[in-house]
């Protein structure tokens, strides 16, 4: 049976549990991000409480990438076999529990030891994502569906920097993470009620998409005795790279572009919430652009169209280090910072096509590793430069040259 060929009253109950698998993968990435971004939004009041330096600071956001990237490596392999709802369960609940835990720390340390524990399970809630929409949309629709959960990743920074900042300057920033791991917590106990994995679950045992892919790679990966065999492919290491650029920016600006507008360009700390929903909204819209673009496009063109928006956008805050600029002008500049994210969903449908169904979870993690392994260079990396020289130029002006490497690399492998 495939989409094509199911009755009438078969087509709107799948429909249904399409809107309803959606909407719980939005959750899931609202709450990964949430967790994984709640620590920059707030951290100005963080590095005042534990008396942090910019390097402390900048290693304590991307120490979470560190685990995180573990964590891909046990979770991917398992997404072969475990069903989506243990992988989002286990994943949301871990981490909302170490989030509560984190709110407690009273030394660098123990922020550390908490940042590592909830990037650990945040990498399930990644993979059993994936699985989810894998199993519920066809190949055709994973451009614009995957946007959709990357957009609700960029939502949830957003949220981040408009509810956080203002909930730690009146009630402290451990009560915001209070809330963030109790509410984390919570989706995953209704992931683990209500979660099915695909039309076969609900005993349509024969189904299939009617656009089911036949290409080399995936007839390969169908074929394929262990989940490792992605990792002959090309195309992981393409999707790698092109997450690794995307999320650099994403790092290097939801950490670092608060702190440098405060110090150059003088802007009142209370600004820092409109600046960082400024960025997030618009990753949201450029997502949704990006996705519905992918399934229209070449998405290998995509990525390198992306990596040139990265470019341009890493040179417009290098070019706002060195010049006085008025309020309109930095909201816009943060504003346009969303281009970073326009190949986003390319990416991940990419690798899905190429690996099909039963591997493409597997080999979205195993991609989504250059996006972790960024998350970490990016804070951590540019934290210590700044510590060092004081200087947020020569900061940003390394971002902009990783970027102009990856789009460089991108042009020639990515064909």
């Amino acid at each position: 049976m495939d989409m094509v060929q199911s009755p009438s009253l078969v087509q709107q109950r799948l429909r249904g549990w399409q809107a309803f698998a959606l909407l719980l993968g939005v959750l899931g990435e609202l709450f990964l991000a949430g967790d994984w971004y709640g620590f920059a939004a707030v951290m100005p009041f963080v590095m005042k409480s534990l008396t942090l330096t910019p390097g402390e600071a900048g290693f304590a956001q991307g120490a979470f990438a560190i685990t995180y990237a573990v964590g891909m490596v046990v979770w991917s392999p398992l997404g072969r076999k475990w069903p989506a709802r243990t992988l989002f369960a286990v994943g949301l609940i871990g981490a909302g529990v170490a989030m509560v835990l984190q709110a407690s720390v009273q030394s660098y340390a123990a922020l550390i030891a908490m940042r590592l524990v909830i990037g650990f399970f945040d990498a399930a809630v990644w993979v059993g994502t994936m699985k989810l929409i894998v199993g519920w949309f066809p190949v055709k629709r994973h451009g614009l569906t995957m946007s959709v959960l990357l957009a609700a990743f960029s939502l949830a920074i957003t949220l981040d920097f408009a509810i956080g900042i203002p909930v730690s300057a009146t009630y402290g920033w451990r009560v915001f993470f209070e809330w963030m791991g109790v509410a984390t917590c919570v989706v995953g106990l209704f992931g683990a009620l209500t979660i099915k994995g695909s039309p076969r679950d609900l005993g349509i045992r024969d189904f299939q998409w009617d656009d089911h892919a036949s290409t080399p790679d995936h007839a390969a990966a169908q074929s394929a005795q262990s989940s490792w065999s992605v990792l002959r492919s090309k195309w992981v290491y393409v999707g790698g790279l092109a997450i690794f650029g995307d999320m650099f920016a994403i790092s290097a600006v939801t950490t670092w572009v608060v702190p440098a507008f405060i110090e150059i360009q003088q802007m009142p700390v209370a600004s820092a919430a409109v600046i960082g929903t400024a960025m997030g909204l618009a990753q949201v819209i450029v997502l949704l652009i990006g996705g519905w673009l992918s399934d229209r496009m070449a998405r290998t063109t995509m990525l390198k169209v992306g990596a040139a928006f990265c470019v341009v956008s890493a040179l417009s805050f290098v070019g706002a280090t060195l010049t006085h600029l008025g309020w309109p002008a930095m909201l816009a500049i943060a504003a346009f910072s969303g281009v970073v994210v326009l190949s986003g969903g390319a990416i991940f449908s990419l690798v899905s096509e190429k690996y099909g169904e039963s591997l493409a979870a597997t080999a979205i993690g195993f991609a989504e590793l250059g996006g972790i392994v960024s998350t970490f260079v990016a804070p951590a990396l540019m934290g210590a430069v700044i510590g060092a020289t004081h200087s947020f130029t020569l900061a940003f002006t390394l971002f902009a040259a990783v970027e102009i490497a990856i789009l460089a690399v991108l042009a020639f492998v990515a064909r």
